[in-house]
């Protein structure tokens, strides 16, 4: 019998990217996965090796709602596009890793999810079978999801996840597995699949896989990262990891960010191009005559739903949204789609507040979360205005010109009623 070639986690990623796939398509990526998978009731694929406590997870969408070819770029240790497209390492780097950990037989629940990014459609289904018919033997849910390369996550949506002592310990195995590591607990996760599991199993995190600039033609994969932390992976002990957090008690946290003093969801250190910056958007200078030394500038657009000329102002170095201008009709529908977003991840709230810019959530018990639109962006890309089109300097001076006149900014020439959105929303918050 021949002996079985051993995957080559570079090769398997690539095949894995050679193309995107938005929810609802992710049936064509089965043939490229192991073919000893078995589907749910609910479409997810799994796999039961061994005997285990532990349930690992990634999902096969990718962030897209475009079906296309992804051509691969190669600089250094990094994988990316040509910028025509994301790479959809988010989450096809978690899927190789768990592959690989399959093909060497370490134990555990391995659960291939559909549709994360469109609201963790397939482990909710799951998790909420599971409160009522809870996976016997499952203390521990264990995302490979997360952008960056040094994050055991404690804290997802701001609700605690796992113990410290778990986090702690995963972290200290990962790094005595492979010395160039260096993870640690990290409190500012914003939901995974695992962020499903939490009121059901004590110890639920999300691991860094070696991704950034997730969701934007950026995307990036440190491939040998990857390959390190799949032979990492293969020397924890993942049975015998610590288990401490009781799951019937909710747990949240608040932390400063560093844009400001308020404190947010998820304060990570993003040190690379997002959201505008990483289309390569051009830029105006009609606003600022010396742009070069401008901390900011502002994208002006038209927004045709509602016949509003609006601006969200972009910091230069950061590439992170600082002040927007939308109309009061667009933030209401925004903060429809944001209170959707929230109740599919099941957090219990009273309220919510979003000014366009700052979302507050209410809880009971006098508690409250805030993040900001940048946040928010990953998990609600229709709050990208990157893809709509850009207006020309005059343009916008003709617009603002007829706000100064008329108190009313909208599109010159159009027979769409004229709201009255003089001091509504202007620089809303900074």
């Amino acid at each position: 019998m021949l002996k079985q070639e051993k995957m080559n986690i570079k090769e398997k990623f690539l095949e894995l990217t050679n193309r995107t796939y938005p929810h609802g398509t992710e049936e064509d990526i089965f043939p490229l996965l192991n073919s000893e998978l078995q589907k749910d009731e609910f479409g997810n694929l799994f796999i039961k090796i061994g005997e285990s406590d532990v349930m690992f997870t990634s999902h096969l969408d990718t962030a897209t709602s475009a079906l296309c070819e992804v051509v691969h770029v190669f600089d250094g240790d990094l994988i990316k596009t040509d910028g025509k497209s994301i790479l959809g390492a988010d989450d096809k780097a978690g899927v190789t890793i768990m592959l690989y950990m399959i093909e060497n037989k370490i134990p555990g629940l391995y659960y291939f999810f559909l549709g994360e990014e469109v609201g963790c459609v397939g482990s909710r289904k799951v998790a909420n079978k599971c409160k009522t018919e809870k996976i016997e033997g499952i203390n521990k849910v264990i995302s490979f999801d997360r952008r960056g390369t040094d994050s055991v996550i404690t804290f997802q949506s701001s609700q605690r996840c796992c113990s410290e002592k778990f986090g702690e310990e995963l972290s200290k195995q990962l790094n005595l597995a492979d010395t160039s590591f260096s993870y640690k607990n990290d409190p500012t996760g914003i939901l995974t699949d695992s962020v499903q599991f939490i009121s059901i199993y004590p110890e639920c995190t999300n691991i860094s896989v070696g991704y950034k600039s997730e969701h934007t033609y950026g995307e990036v994969q440190n491939i040998v990262h990857l390959e390190k932390l799949a032979e990492a992976c293969l020397k924890v002990d993942w049975n015998n990891l610590p288990v401490e957090r009781d799951p019937s008690v909710a747990e949240y946290k608040s932390y400063s960010s560093r844009y400001g003093s308020y404190p947010g969801w998820d304060d990570y250190d993003y040190d690379y191009g997002y959201g505008w910056g990483s289309y390569g958007r051009s830029s105006w200078k009609g606003a600022n005559t010396d742009f070069n030394k401008s901390r900011s500038e502002k994208f002006w657009f038209h927004d045709k739903e509602f016949n509003y000329v609006s601006n969200v102002e972009i910091d230069n170095y950061t590439k992170k949204v600082t002040k927007v201008d939308l109309c009061k009709e667009r933030i209401a529908k925004e903060k429809k789609s944001i209170d959707e977003l929230l109740k599919q991840l099941e957090l219990q709230f009273n309220k919510t507040e979003w000014d366009g810019f700052k979302l507050k959530v209410y809880y009971e018990f006098d508690h409250n979360t805030e993040c900001n639109r940048n946040d928010l962006i990953e998990y609600l890309p229709e709050l990208d205005y990157s893809k709509v089109e850009e207006l020309t300097a005059d343009e916008v001076t003709q617009i603002t010109s007829t706000k100064v006149d008329t108190g009313v900014r909208v599109w010159p020439n159009s027979n769409t009623t004229d709201y009255d959105y003089s001091d509504y929303c202007s620089d809303l918050y900074d």
